[in-house]
């Protein structure tokens, strides 16, 4: 049986700010495995949890697995994005600060394992009702290309490539790493999806021989940067496509009822997808992943946070 060695880092003693990696095995490759940057994480932290049992069962591994499943515990703890000590979000201020606020001290702590990582994979919980995905810097960067073409889940979406955020300052530095976009809510665990993250992780590290078992060859569709779908009214949303259906510009994704349809401006494939809800005018209803080949960098992107116009009352 393969046993964890646990090294607890204290970041802020005084607010309970502590690090837990487990980590698997002591050679190379090294695999760091990282959950929980936010508060709405809950299904992430249970694919990490899977993946710890999964590992805790094996005989061997040959390589390393390094696992943080709550990379902020303040902000996991009370379901937030931004830390409330000093307002800023942990995925937006890698490689952070020895000396800095909190939120920069804790990304500090965790750039310096992820700086010696052979690969990162960064779960993360969307905030609508989704397709598991990989996010990734695919169009820049081989290493991270061929990282994301062996995670198996349907789309591996380009990313915006703000600075700040893990996905994008690990690439830069020639670290092949890829986020993984799951569904679930804040405070719920989408079970069936942190079951399949955990599958194509596990299928992953057979690819890289670090566990045995069978491998399973992963077909990935590589999409441009994601483009959202907004309403211009208010009422009930009422989808009329599915999650993972493919459109072109003009198909009808669904409607506010009595007032309007609501049409794709894009043509692609429908990642996320709000369930129905009453929605306000600017509320994002859709998020299209453009196609490759119709992928044209003057559209309009998606940034990691996108704003919401605000809501008229």
């Amino acid at each position: 049986m393969v046993k964890a060695i646990v090294d607890a880092v204290d970041v802020d003693l005084k607010t309970g700010t502590t690090l837990g990696f487990y980590s698997f095995g002591e050679e190379r490759p090294n695999i760091l495995i990282i959950a929980a940057t936010d508060g709405g994480s809950a299904t992430d932290v249970y694919a990490s949890y899977l993946i710890m049992k999964h590992l805790e069962g094996l005989d061997r591994i040959d390589g390393s697995v390094t696992i943080l499943p709550v990379a902020n515990p303040l902000a996991f703890r009370l379901g937030v994005k931004v830390s409330p000590l000093d307002s800023k979000d942990l995925d937006s201020v890698f490689p952070g600060d020895e000396h800095g606020t909190i939120t920069e001290r804790t990304a500090w702590e965790i750039w310096r394992r992820a700086s010696q990582a052979d690969y990162i994979i960064h779960l993360k919980t969307g905030s609508q009702n989704c397709v598991s995905h990989v996010v990734a810097m695919h169009r820049e960067y081989i290493h991270v290309r061929n990282v994301a073409s062996q995670i198996a889940l349907p789309f591996a979406i380009q990313c915006s490539g703000q600075r700040g955020t893990l996905t994008t300052e690990a690439a830069h530095e020639g670290i092949p790493i890829v986020s993984i976009e799951m569904r679930g809510d804040i405070d719920q665990v989408d079970s069936q999806a942190a079951v399949e993250v955990r599958e194509a992780i596990l299928n992953f590290m057979r690819l890289k021989d670090i566990i045995s078992g069978d491998k399973m060859e992963s077909s990935v569709t590589l999409t441009g940067r994601m483009q959202h779908i907004n309403v211009e009214s208010e009422g009930f949303f009422i989808p009329r496509i599915h999650l993972g259906e493919a459109v072109q510009m003009g198909t009808v994704i669904g409607t506010v009822q009595d007032k309007a349809e609501i049409v794709s401006p894009f043509d692609g494939v429908i990642v996320s997808l709000s369930r129905m809800n009453y929605v306000f005018e600017g509320d994002i209803v859709a998020r299209v992943a453009p196609l490759m080949g119709n992928y044209r960098a003057s559209e309009p992107i998606d940034t990691e946070e996108p704003v919401t116009p605000r809501r008229k009352w």
